[in-house]
């Protein structure tokens, strides 16, 4: 699994899931080789972006995101 080189994270969001939905992102992050942690941070940023909430200097790390770029 990859492991990430930007910027320190220093927020923890927390949430709770069911045992079914705890497997099924298991499964779907480890599919595209990242850690849980990384695979759900991709899919905030993808959906905060698809939002028109993000700005266009964002920078992160994982590739498939690399379009909203710069300080993430």
């Amino acid at each position: 699994m990859g492991r990430s080189t930007g910027t320190p994270k220093s927020v923890l969001i927390a949430t709770r899931v069911t045992p079914r939905i705890n497997d099924l992102v298991k499964r779907a992050s480890n599919r595209e080789g990242l850690y849980v942690s990384e695979w759900v941070r991709k899919i905030i940023i993808a959906e905060l972006s698809r939002s028109n909430m993000l700005p266009n200097t964002l920078y992160s790390p994982l590739e498939e995101i690399d379009e909203y770029t710069r300080e993430y």
